[in-house]
C-alpha cells in the first residue's frame, strides 16, 4: 500500500511517502512559519522527491488531533481535499499514537518493560495525552484531555506498573515538563524518563496506518477532527480585559 502521511496538529508539520510500509521520502518542518503557509509547499516537494504522482497512491493519512485546534482543521481540510480530487480514501491517525510510535527508546530499559505516555501541552497544567506500552502500542489510558495530576493518578494505577510488568515510564512531547512537575508532585517511586523535545515524524505516522491496514481506509468526506477538548470562548468581559 503506497501513502501519503501528513501532520499539522501540533508546533511542527510533516509529510511524507511510504510503500509497504518502507519509506521512500519525507520532511518535517519546524518553520515558524503557519502550517497554512508551509504544508502544500512541504507536500509537493515530498511527491516530486518520491517521483509519484497523487494518482499512483492507495490511500491518504493525517493526524486528527488531538493538539492545535487551527493545525488540525488545515491538515483534514487540505488533505480531504486531495483525496477527494485523487480520488483516494484516507485514514485517520491518532496524534498521540503518531507521536509515540516515532519514539525511539534509547532507555536503558526495553521497549517489553516501558509504558510510554506521549503528551501535548495544553496549558493551565492541562496535557492530550495516553498511555501505552511501548512495544504493542495497546492503549492503556485513553486518549483524552487531562489535568497533569489526574492522568498520572491514572497511569499509577495500571496494573503493569503495579506488578511490575512494566518497569519505567517514558513520557515524550511537549507536554512532557507539564508532566513531570505533577510525577514530582505525587511522590510516584518509578523510573520516569522525559523527552520534550520528541515530535510526530512521518515513521509514526506510517506506523499507526499500516497497523490499521486497508480496513481502515474510509472517505475523506468522513474524517473527522478528534479534538479532545471544546474550543473555549472568551466572554466580552475576558475580551476587554486582555
Amino acid at each position: 500500500m503506497k501513502i501519503l502521511v501528513c501532520d499539522t496538529s501540533n508546533s511542527t508539520c510533516c509529510a511524507g511517502v511510504y510503500e509497504d510500509g518502507r519509506e521512500v521520502a519525507y520532511k518535517l518542518s519546524l518553520e515558524k512559519k503557519t502550517h497554512s503557509e508551509t504544508f502544500m509547499p512541504l507536500v509537493h516537494e515530498v511527491m516530486e522527491q518520491a517521483g509519484i504522482t497523487h494518482a499512483e497512491l492507495d490511500a491518504y493519512v493525517v493526524t486528527v488531533g488531538p493538539g492545535s485546534f487551527t493545525g488540525v482543521r488545515i491538515g483534514l481540510a487540505a488533505v480531504k481535499a486531495m483525496a477527494l480530487a485523487a480520488g483516494r480514501g484516507c485514514i485517520p491517525v491518532s496524534s498521540t499514537e503518531a507521536l509515540a510510535r516515532s519514539v525511539d527508546n534509547v532507555t536503558a530499559a526495553r521497549k517489553e518493560d516501558t509504558l510510554i505516555v506521549p503528551a501535548f501541552d495544553a496549558r493551565n497544567n492541562r496535557v492530550f495525552a495516553q498511555a501505552m506500552e511501548d512495544d504493542t502500542a495497546k492503549t492503556l489510558v485513553a486518549e483524552n484531555a487531562y489535568d497533569a495530576e489526574d492522568l498520572v493518578k491514572k497511569i499509577l494505577q495500571i496494573p503493569e506498573l503495579i506488578y511490575g510488568a512494566r518497569s519505567q515510564i517514558l513520557v515524550v512531547g511537549d507536554g512532557a515538563d507539564t508532566m513531570k512537575a505533577a510525577f514530582e508532585r505525587a511522590g510516584a517511586h518509578v523510573n520516569v524518563y522525559y523527552a520534550r523535545g520528541a515530535a510526530i515524524l512521518p515513521k509514526g505516522i506510517a506506523a499507526a496506518a499500516y497497523a490499521k491496514g486497508e480496513a481502515g481506509i474510509i472517505s475523506g468526506r468522513d474524517i473527522e477532527a478528534s479534538y479532545c477538548a471544546a474550543s473555549r470562548v472568551k466572554t466580552l468581559k475576558e475580551q476587554q480585559n486582555g
